[in-house]
């Protein structure tokens, strides 16, 4: 093994004289603030935009007919394919 000096280190002591960190109210006061208005912000998001009425109905209409399209045309080349 070899022998290595290692310096004193009195910073320990010194360490002990601090006390813990507190916050004062204001502080306590600001951060509750911005977490009200994240977790706001946030309920806000996830609350879903009132559509229109036109677009309620023509929605599902165009998506169900370009599936059907869809269908049909993977039918279509499935029957060509093994020639039907």
């Amino acid at each position: 093994m070899s022998e290595q000096i290692v310096p004193r280190d009195d910073s320990h002591g010194v360490l002990a004289l601090v006390g813990p960190h507190e916050p004062g109210q204001a502080h306590d006061a600001r951060v509750r603030a911005r977490c009200h208005a994240a977790l706001e912000h946030r309920r806000r998001q996830a609350l879903p935009a009132e559509r229109s009425a036109w677009r309620r109905t023509l929605e599902p209409a165009i998506v169900g007919s370009l599936g059907a399209v869809y269908l049909l045309e993977v039918l279509s080349r499935a029957l060509r394919l093994y020639r039907f």
